[in-house]
């Protein structure tokens, strides 16, 4: 790479953007953790959008206008949540004072 931007960095000058470009994308895109988002699509969708809106926000919009964009969506989507806590019904394993979900421990009991 040294030696390409040493010697041949003036011959680059005559070619078009758009293959600038392309050189530049395809040496990207290995970088690119498609398993991240795939991840991401089965833990908590929203995140995994919030992933491809700053990938696609970065890529469209620039970096600065991208990621300010992704921090943006980002806090509504915290705020969001904060303000819509999840909720679940516990109750007591018999003879313990361990609390379970109900679905999880189908042998609790109430607590009176």
């Amino acid at each position: 790479v040294l030696i390409t931007m040493a010697f041949l960095t003036p011959l680059f000058a005559y070619l078009p953007k758009f293959v600038l470009g392309a050189i530049v994308v395809s040496s990207v895109i290995s970088l690119v953790a498609y398993d991240e988002a795939i991840h991401l699509w089965h833990v908590k969708r929203s995140d995994c959008m919030l992933w491809i809106l700053a990938f696609l926000g970065t890529l469209f919009l620039g970096i600065l206008t991208g990621l300010a964009l992704a921090v943006g969506v980002s806090l509504i989507i915290v705020i969001y949540e904060s303000a819509r806590p999840q909720v679940s019904l516990v109750w007591r394993i018999k003879g313990t004072n361990t609390y379970r979900i109900v679905k999880q421990a189908p042998n609790g009991e109430w607590i009176k």
